[in-house]
This record gives C-alpha cells, structure tokens and sequence, in this order.
C-alpha cells in the first residue's frame, strides 16, 4: 500500500503540508487504519479549517465589494445630480445673459428717448423765449397803437 502523502515540492505553496493522493485504492477509512487515520483527520480538520478561514474571508470581501459597490453607486447618483444642477445653473445663467442684453437693450432705447426729450425741452424753452419776445413786441405795439388813437 502505497503512502497517503508524498514528498513536498519545492515550488508547493501548501504551507508545509503533503499533497493527498487522490487514488480511491490506496485511501483507507479512518477505522481501518489507526495510524494513518489519525493524520488524515489531522489533515481534514487543517483544510476545513483553513476553507472556514477562507470562506470568512470570502465573505468580508463580498461584503466590502457590497460597500464599494453602493458607495459607488451614491457617487453616481451625487454626480448626476450635480450634473443636472450644473445644466440648470447653465441655463439660468443664459436667461440672465439674454435678460442683461434686453435690458441694455432698453437702457439705450431710455437714454435715446432721454435726449430727445431734452432737445425738444430746449425746443420748447426758446419756442417760449420767442413767444414771450413776440408778446412783449406786439404788447409795445398795442400800447403805441393806444396812445396815438386816444390822443
């Protein structure tokens, strides 16, 4: 009967630990033999507990990816919606441009319509001077006109 372990490699990564041979023959039952069943409960019992650490570990990294993933997610959703705050403020901004423009637009129209207002108010000042020179020229001549028709 052949050995259930055979010798360690140098390149094994099994920690110090034999392969098991994996012929169905040379296997023997923990009853059958007593000084091999004990080593390979050893063994099982190391693997299950080495699958059991793993397995663990497993699980805190599926748990940790878990975390990633949903901290992820929020990132994403954070980022679209400052995405969409950004397109909006985008578009505030180019109505208040477009309002800005309008109202420099009406700001010249205003200053327009001021200054013709001032240049028909000084039209209307001499219109009144000339007036007023005219009404005291014909009220010189109707006082002229009076004297020499009463006397």
């Amino acid at each position: 009967m052949s050995s259930i372990f055979e010798m360690e490699t140098p390149n094994s990564h099994n920690q110090g630990i034999g392969n098991v041979s994996v012929d169905n023959e040379d296997v023997v039952s923990p009853e059958s033999d007593c000084t091999t069943g004990g080593a390979r409960a050893s063994i099982y019992q190391l693997y299950e507990t080495k699958i059991a650490a793993l397995i663990r570990k497993n699980g805190i990294l599926e748990g940790q990816l878990a975390a990633a993933l949903a901290g992820r997610e929020a990132a994403e959703k954070n980022l679209s919606s400052i995405l969409k705050s950004r397109q909006e403020m985008e578009k505030k901004l180019v109505d208040s441009v477009r309002e800005m423009e309008l109202l420099k637009e009406k700001l010249a129209g205003v200053e327009l319509a001021q200054e013709e207002a001032n240049s028909l108010s000084n039209i209307v000042h001499s219109d009144n001077v000339r007036l007023e020179h005219d009404v005291a020229f014909l009220k010189a001549v109707l006082d002229d006109t009076q004297k020499v028709f009463y006397l």
